[in-house]
C-alpha cells in the first residue's frame, strides 16, 4: 500500500498541489487563526518539502491571501446553507426584510461557529469585499459561481429596493451600515463578550438586526 506521502505527491502531477497547500492552510486557520499558518506546518501536513510552497506562492503572505479567499468561499457557502432553510413570508416587503435579516444572522453565526476561518477571511478586510482590479485571481474569485459574502448582501439589499423599502441611491450607505452592524456584532461577541450564553448571543443578534432594518427602511 502506498504511504500517505506517496499518494499525496503523485496527485500533484495533476495540478493539485496549490489546492492542497491552501486546504492545509485553511485547516490550520480553522483551529488557530491566521497566525497558525506557517510554511513548515503547511508542507508537513501536505507531505512535501518546504520549498515546494514556492511553486505556487512567492511569500507566506500570498499563501495566507489564498487561504483567506478559501475561507470567504466557505463563509458564503455556510450563509447560503442557512438561507436555504429560512421560510420567507409571501409578501415581497416582508420577504425582503426577512432575507436581509437572515443574511446578517448567517454572517454572525459563521463567525461564532468558525472563529479561526472568520479571522483569516476578514484579516485586513472586514467586509469581505475584494478591491476591483486586483488581477486574475481576484476576478476569478468574484465570479457568480463562487459568491462572496458581499454578493449575498448586495442581492439582499436589491430585494429591499425592489420591494420599495430602500431607495436605490442609498445602496452604498446601506452596504456600509449592514457590514458595520454584522461585523461589529461578530467582533463584540467573539472578542469582547465571549462569556455570553448562546441565548444571549442570539438576542443580541436579533436586536442588532432589528435596528439595522428599522434604520434602512424607516425613510420609505
Amino acid at each position: 500500500m502506498a504511504t500517505r506521502s506517496t499518494r499525496t505527491r503523485s496527485s500533484y502531477h495533476h495540478g493539485d498541489l496549490r489546492a492542497a497547500l491552501v486546504g492545509a492552510g485553511a485547516e490550520l486557520a480553522r483551529t488557530g487563526g491566521p497566525e497558525a499558518i506557517v510554511l513548515r506546518e503547511v508542507t508537513r501536513i501536505v507531505g512535501v518539502a518546504p520549498n515546494a510552497v514556492y511553486t505556487h506562492f512567492a511569500t507566506l503572505a500570498e499563501l495566507k491571501s489564498a487561504v483567506a479567499q478559501h475561507a470567504l468561499r466557505e463563509m458564503a457557502a455556510a450563509m447560503l446553507s442557512h438561507l436555504a432553510q429560512v421560510e420567507e413570508p409571501a409578501d415581497a416587503p416582508g420577504a425582503a426584510e426577512v432575507h436581509l435579516r437572515e443574511v446578517g444572522r448567517a454572517y454572525v453565526h459563521f463567525a461564532l461557529d468558525q472563529p479561526g476561518l472568520f479571522r483569516i477571511a476578514m484579516d485586513g478586510n472586514p467586509d469581505g469585499v475584494g478591491t476591483p482590479g486586483r488581477g486574475e485571481k481576484q476576478r476569478d474569485f468574484a465570479s457568480e459561481d463562487r459568491p462572496k459574502p458581499d454578493t449575498l448582501l448586495i442581492a439582499a439589499l436589491r430585494r429591499l429596493t425592489e420591494a420599495g423599502l430602500l431607495p436605490a441611491e442609498e445602496t452604498d450607505a446601506a452596504v456600509m451600515a449592514s457590514w458595520a452592524t454584522v461585523h461589529g456584532l461578530a467582533t463584540i461577541l467573539l472578542n469582547l463578550q465571549p462569556f455570553r450564553s448562546a441565548a444571549e448571543r442570539e438576542a443580541a443578534v436579533d436586536a442588532g438586526l432589528h435596528y439595522l432594518l428599522r434604520g434602512l427602511t424607516s425613510r420609505t
